[in-house]
């Protein structure tokens, strides 16, 4: 045998893959808006002369970022962005070059270049991936005329809102502990205000909201229902500008500017119920009662472009909801006693977010992106009885009796992503992170204290510590990896896998959640989507309540309890040849396992005590079509987007319902938002919305059946009730 003879073809192989890697090159940079500085994430770049004539394009990352590989030599790069006017650059590529390009706000929002690569939208792999315009969360009419980001994305296909005017999402037949809510890459537990008519987020500091429904990148993990990822703003680079708003129920400051131009920057936003200024004015008119509800979100962003290679953002958010009480009453006998009674009442909760985070790019095809984050959510009442007695000899005597209840989760997490774009039409994301976290179902302490002559004894005489629950720690280990391939012209395939290890409670759970999607281009705008996805859950929220509560409770998974998990398949035919508009009709079947529902009768309120007895699991499953049609560009935008859907749950134990299927409490058959926008001018703009949805579903009694005395001593009435959640409500619409 003639080694040299074999070892030619492959020499000659490799050699031939030499030179057509020399003939390529690489060109990179950030795309930022000309007036402001900021980075513009989902921003397109195109090249006429790709392989084999086909254009090919490249959009930018979460901060901003694009890379692209074409051939070298003469080129056209188009760069384009929605609501930006159009860049053209003519340059002769010979070497890896980095460009950084600035865009132009249009007045109005002109169309984007087609751009095969996208995180969202038509164009995506992606399947139930939709961009909400950051102009459609601001202008959307809504309750109390505060635009709200949560609730236009109740707007989308898909998507409803629980009880009418509140914040909930319920998505594709899921809860509303099923959806995972970044900010900025960090999970937030508590997204409400004033139990839920507001959300924390103020559209001010808003950049980009994206939601995923469908198929899921592979970086995302720890819900079953949806992501709904929350961009807030860099700062701006150029010049100090900001906004103050006055509302019916808030106020709001949004402050942002330069501190170096084109180096450092911030970026501050706060928000406040004005019923906090009301203070004085409420205890003037009420005398002897007092009550009080106010709450705050302040967020804060530093931005530090360090080099073309590196960048800094440190950002943080707090918010708090508060509430406070007091009773006052006297009482002096016909013996000349005298008693002061006095109690008081106060209840705080919320959020605190804390980030860290660093964009490196070791080369022009690739970037990293590190984050370091704290999460908290705390709730805490208390609750205090004082008495102050004074004796017909002047003696005085004073009591007094606390109660003092706290519950939380708390977070630390690092991460560390990676955008890999190895040759043309491949972008290879890969990652890992590590979260610990530590959840606190409640403490409840009760306190007395005695004393005479109007001194408080120094000891305290603890009568009880109830629901004393330990803090329970979870270690959620994840890694994953996905990549976007273009197989030819028209076929773009995702395959992608996230591996998540969840430690808690002296059990160990290893999940393999496998994620796939394709798309099929067709001649005339036209395309075709399949995706699967499975997701697991490791958190559940117990509440017994259709609206947020503060005193719902986060709590992990147990040895006993398993995680939630789902498999969901979607299948969907696009349609974006007509300019400036989109159509989709997206179709999806959703099977869910180690669902949670309380038993028959049992109801859980601000307490995790025995929670595992009250709860059973079971299987439940959820299927739909979307009708979704939206234009996009010009003066007159919007959408119309119908879903008729379905979802139902089942216990084949028989714990629940006698074993048969039951609508879930949130299954709508019919949901259809009209939304429309009209842009006069830069400062003119007109705005209507309208909604038509199916009633929910409640369980009501059908009969009640008088009990006899010789069966009872009291006589009672029972209830027949023939399956859980028999009565649907009536439907209802709303114009905005």
């Amino acid at each position: 045998m003639d080694l040299k003879k074999l070892a030619l073809p492959f020499l000659a192989l490799l050699f031939s893959l030499s030179l057509q890697a020399q003939k390529k090159v690489t060109v990179s940079g950030y795309i930022t808006d000309a007036e402001s500085g900021e980075t513009l994430i989902g921003a397109g770049v195109l090249v006429g002369n790709g392989p084999n004539g086909a254009p090919v394009g490249a959009v930018t990352n979460l901060y901003g970022y694009y890379t692209l590989t074409i051939p070298r030599g003469d080129v056209s790069l188009q760069y384009s962005f929605v609501g930006y006017e159009n860049s053209v650059m003519e340059v002769s590529l010979q070497k890896d070059t980095v460009i950084n390009v600035v865009l132009s706000p249009s007045a109005v929002l002109d169309e984007a270049v087609v751009v095969a690569r996208k995180e969202s939208g038509l164009q995506s792999t992606y399947l139930g991936a939709l961009d909400v315009p950051l102009a459609h969360v601001q202008n959307t009419p809504l309750l109390f005329g505060e635009s709200d980001v949560l609730k236009a994305l109740q707007m989308m296909p898909g998507v409803q809102g629980g009880m009418e005017g509140f914040t909930g999402l319920y998505v594709r037949g899921g809860g509303p502990d099923e959806n995972l809510i970044l900010l900025d890459g960090c999970p937030i537990y508590n997204v409400d205000h004033m139990m839920g008519l507001f959300s924390v987020f103020q559209s001010e500091a808003v950049k980009k909201v994206t939601l995923y429904k469908g198929s899921f990148p592979a970086r995302y993990g720890g819900r079953i229902s949806s992501i709904v990822d929350i961009r807030t703003n860099d700062g701006n680079m150029k010049e100090t500008h900001g906004t103050v708003g006055i509302g019916a129920i808030s106020d709001k400051l949004h402050l942002e500017g330069p501190i170096l131009k084109d180096k450092l920057s911030y970026s501050l936003s706060a928000r406040g119920m004005h019923t906090v200024l009301f203070a004085p004015v409420i205890k003037a008119f009420l005398k002897d009662e007092y009550y009080n509800y106010f709450f705050y979100d302040v967020n804060a962003k530093l931005t530090w472009r360090i080099s073309d290679r590196d960048r800094l953002y440190a950002g943080a958010y707090n918010g708090n909801d508060m509430f406070r009480a007091s009773f006052d009453d006297r009482n002096v006998t016909d013996s000349g006693a005298k008693t002061f009674y006095r109690d008081q009442m106060g209840m705080t909760w919320g959020n605190t977010v804390a980030s860290l985070r660093w964009n490196h790019v070791f080369s022009s095809k690739l970037f990293s992106n590190t984050t370091f984050s704290f999460n908290r959510y705390r709730m805490n009442i208390n609750a205090t009885s004082k008495e102050r007695e004074v004796d017909e000899s002047g003696k005085k005597h004073t009591y007094r009796f606390s109660t003092d209840y706290t519950s939380g989760i708390r977070d630390f997490g690092a991460v560390m992503d990676f955008d890999y774009n190895p040759v043309p039409g491949h972008l290879i994301k890969f990652g890992a992170e590590y979260v610990f976290h530590t959840f606190k179902p409640e403490t409840l302490a009760t306190i007395e204290r005695e004393g005479e002559n109007g001194k408080i004894d120094e000891e305290e005489i603890p009568l009880f510590k109830g629901n004393n629950a330990d803090n329970l720690p979870g270690h959620e280990i994840s890694v994953y990896a996905e990549d976007d391939m273009s197989i030819g012209k028209n076929l773009t395939l995702n395959p992608g896998i996230h591996l998540t290890l969840f430690v808690t409670d002296g059990k160990t759970y290893l999940s393999a959640q496998p994620r796939a999607s394709v798309k099929y281009s067709l001649p005339a705008g036209f395309s075709l989507k399949a995706g699967y996805s499975r997701m697991a859950q490791y958190v559940h929220l117990l509440s017994s309540a259709q609206i947020s509560l503060p005193i719902d409770l986060w709590v992990p998974i147990t040895k006993d309890i398993r995680p939630v998990t789902s498999n969901q398949y979607t299948a969907g035919i696009y349609y974006d040849g007509l300019k400036g508009w989109e159509f989709s009709i997206e179709g999806y079947f959703k099977q869910m396992h180690n669902i949670l529902e309380y038993k028959d009768g049992a109801f859980v309120l601000g307490t995790s005590s025995g929670w595992q007895d009250k709860v059973e699991m079971g299987n439940g499953r959820a299927m739909g079509v979307e009708f979704f049609a939206e234009k996009s560009s010009g003066r007159m935008t919007g959408w119309v987007a119908y879903t008729l859907a379905k979802s139902d749950r089942i216990f084949p134990d028989g714990s629940i319902n006698h074993g048969e299927r039951f609508p879930y409490k949130y299954d709508r058959r019919h949901n259809l938002n009209l939304t429309f926008n009209y842009k006069f001018s830069r400062k003119v703009d007109m705005s209507a919305s309208w909604n038509f949805s199916s009633g929910g579903m409640m369980t009501l009694p059908e009969r009640q059946t008088i009990l006899s005395a010789e069966d009872t001593s009291s006589g009672d009435e029972a209830s027949y009730i023939s399956s859980r959640n028999n009565y649907r409500l009536p439907p209802s619409h709303r114009l905005n």
